[in-house]
């Protein structure tokens, strides 16, 4: 009897989520189902090829990836075994496996490529994630002082993680607080003098030189307007 690839692509994609939900970033949530699928890969080549087809359309939506998840999944796809794979399926079935897998490999190679082991947010999608918290809570906070901590209990892993991650929040967070008029006193101080004493070279390849310009003018603009309040 032929195994269900489709039910085998919908796991994987269902566990996906399952991470995500769990306030994982992108990054994190794929690399967590990749390691939970990781003994599915040796059962056969169907098996093979759907998780690794399923993780590669996933990071096709991410944007970037670090480059030995996309040094593993090309790899894993172009050393598939062709024959076995005929026997585990149906001629429809292994077609169809086939077309996705020539999809994968060719819009990988479109994707940025992120060379930093550690980060688990990428730029744009720290700056979205802090957008859409503050967002959330803006309305049941009772004063700056309690929404700041708010926002920083929340991401306080991430801060952790790494410096870009870090000073990406609390960018984004001074953004906001200004953007409502908040004035820079208390706990929104220690934020302004962070990002007054923040070297920029000190992420490394955490960041791509576009997004080290985009947050040095973002940072820089920031401490402008904290002028005026």
């Amino acid at each position: 009897m032929k195994r269900n690839y489709e039910a085998l692509f919908g796991a994987f994609y269902e566990s996906y989520f399952d991470f995500k939900c769990e306030r994982m970033s992108n990054a994190e949530a794929l690399v967590c189902t990749s390691e939970a699928y990781f003994d599915m890969q040796k059962r056969g080549e169907m098996e093979k090829a759907v998780i690794f087809i399923a993780e590669g359309r996933i990071y096709l939506t991410h944007s970037k990836i670090f480059i030995k998840s996309k040094e593993k999944i090309v790899d894993a796809l172009n050393s598939l075994d062709l024959n076995k794979l005929q026997l585990e399926t149906t001629p429809d079935e292994y077609q169809d496996i086939l077309e996705r897998r020539d999809m994968v490999l060719d819009g990988i190679e479109s994707i940025p490529v992120d060379y930093s082991p550690y980060t688990r947010w990428y730029y744009n999608e720290m700056e979205e994630e802090v957008k859409n918290y503050f967002g959330i809570i803006i309305n049941d906070m009772k004063n700056a002082s309690e929404l700041i901590e708010d926002v920083m209990g929340r991401f306080e892993r991430e801060c952790r993680s790494t410096l870009s991650e870090r000073i990406v929040v609390k960018t984004t967070l001074a953004e906001l607080l200004i953007r409502h008029g908040i004035k820079a006193e208390g706990e929104f101080l220690k934020i302004k003098s962070e990002l007054e004493q923040f070297d920029l070279s000190e992420v490394g390849q955490q960041l791509t030189e576009s997004e080290k310009s985009d947050l040095y003018t973002r940072i820089k603009e920031v401490l402008s307007k904290l002028k005026n309040l």
